[in-house]
């Protein structure tokens, strides 16, 4: 098995918030090494979000990194590679070589760590030294790159040796591999939420046959659709349960759950047709979903709760408590609005800041904007300090800051029921899959 990663591994950002948000992002950073190392991942590609830290720090986590970073284009001022351009090991009898390509992107004066003094070089300049080397002592060669889609077409186009391409378009989500002359282009969502597994035949010839009409291939597709489709219905509850008084969604359901059960039969007649079928360099791929159902390696677990302990120490040491201008949370509102009041303190927003101090997290400002009053992500430093009136999302959250109105509540108005660019600042598909604005914000109050 051979284990690799496109880059955009460490950060989020190209560069990294100033004090205490920057550390924590670094803790996490290092958090995520460790956890690589424990998974035994053969090689990572560097892009300008692994770089928003410093070359300095990219460069520390190297020295502790089991895996190989790659980047064949990324140099110092010099000109010196920082990191290897390529690195060749032996998997399965096959004599692979993996190649790191930077976006142009990382190309940068300065970041948050001070000086950096790198620049990226043209992938035609490297390129074709590299591919020159890598000929007679590799059976594949695997490029990482975090470049755009389009330049990696380009990049295939016109090197017919390099045969897999592994992107990581950070805007993009699962994309089947498709096969662009004899390089095959592959992309797995961002985050870590799914994995891609690609299954290769691969043949002395180092050409891929196109199954892009293989009937197996294409119902295994449409099986992963149908997964991916009923797994978002059953993380609501049961069907059954859900969709007992609308018969049509029951039935629409069923008749999924059905196709799903047949598909699963079809792919096994149609491998069995193919048996025996010895085509050169052939593939199979599939997205995994890292669902939170599944087990945790203990190990893993392990590191990542050692990590943010780490984030919520660094957190916890914030200084003075002071309030925000205009703000005065909610208790101010509950003497008017007692039995609102009396709702939210039942409700999940009531209890938001509890539910990061249960975990130890209270501290972490990754989190805590998503769980305290009148703080946005851009200003998440600022959370550490708040008073405990504006812990937990509070009613200034949705209708805006109320001390003018506290004074005049028919002169200084607020914002009535909260519009859904208010829930979607937290309510993302990264947080909240299944939120549904119509819905979910009548349970307000």
């Amino acid at each position: 098995m051979l284990l690799v990663d496109a880059g955009s591994l460490l950060f989020t950002d190209a560069t990294l918030p100033p004090g205490r948000s920057g550390e924590q992002a670094k803790i996490n950073a290092r958090g995520m090494v460790e956890a690589y190392n424990r998974i035994s991942y053969d090689a990572v590609g560097v892009s300008h979000l692994d770089l928003a830290a410093g070359l300095d720090f990219l460069q520390e986590l190297r020295k502790n990194s089991s895996f190989s970073w790659l980047s064949a284009n990324l140099v110092d001022a010099e000109n010196n590679s920082p990191f290897p351009s390529f690195v060749v090991l032996k998997k399965a009898g096959l004599r692979i070589g993996i190649i790191g390509l930077t976006a142009g992107s990382a190309t940068a004066s300065a970041t948050a760590a001070g000086p950096a003094g790198f620049k990226t070089l043209p992938w035609s300049h490297v390129l074709p030294g590299i591919l020159e080397k890598l000929r007679p002592q590799t059976d594949l060669v695997i490029l990482l790159s975090n470049e755009t889609p389009q330049e990696n077409k380009k990049i295939s186009s016109q090197y017919n040796d390099i045969h897999l391409i592994i992107q990581s378009d950070k805007h993009a989500r699962n994309i089947p591999p498709v096969l662009n002359g004899n390089t095959l282009i592959c992309q797995t969502e961002k985050q870590g939420k799914y994995l891609g597994k690609l299954e290769i035949n691969w043949n002395a010839s180092k050409k891929w046959e196109d199954k892009s009409f293989d009937e197996a291939v294409l119902k295994r597709q449409e099986l992963d659709r149908l997964s991916w489709q009923l797994s978002r219905i059953e993380k609501q509850g049961d069907p059954e349960q859900l969709y007992k008084n609308k018969p049509e969604a029951l039935n629409a359901y069923r008749t999924l759950s059905e196709r799903m059960m047949n598909l699963e039969k079809e792919i096994r007649l149609a491998e069995e047709k193919r048996k025996g079928n010895n085509d050169p360099a052939t593939y199979e791929n599939r997205f995994l979903e890292i669902a939170t159902s599944l087990a945790d390696d203990p190990e893993i677990a392990e590191i990542t709760m050692a990590t943010k302990k780490k984030i919520n120490a660094l957190g916890r040491i914030a200084g003075d408590q002071q309030g925000l201008p205009g703000y005065t949370g909610s208790q101010a509102c509950f003497q008017c609005h007692g039995d609102i009041g009396a709702s939210w303190q039942k409700s999940r927003h009531g209890r938001a800041y509890q539910t990061l101090a249960d975990k130890d997290q209270q501290f972490n400002t990754s989190c805590l904007p998503c769980h305290v009053t009148g703080i946005s992500m851009k200003e998440k430093t600022l959370s550490l300090a708040l008073p405990d009136t504006l812990r937990n999302v509070g009613c200034e959250s949705c209708h805006g800051p109320g001390l003018l109105h506290g004074t005049d509540p028919a002169k200084w108005k607020l914002t009535g029921h909260p519009r859904e660019n208010i829930c979607l600042q937290c309510h993302i598909a990264e947080h909240d899959d299944s939120f549904d604005y119509e819905k979910d914000s009548k349970l307000i109050h």
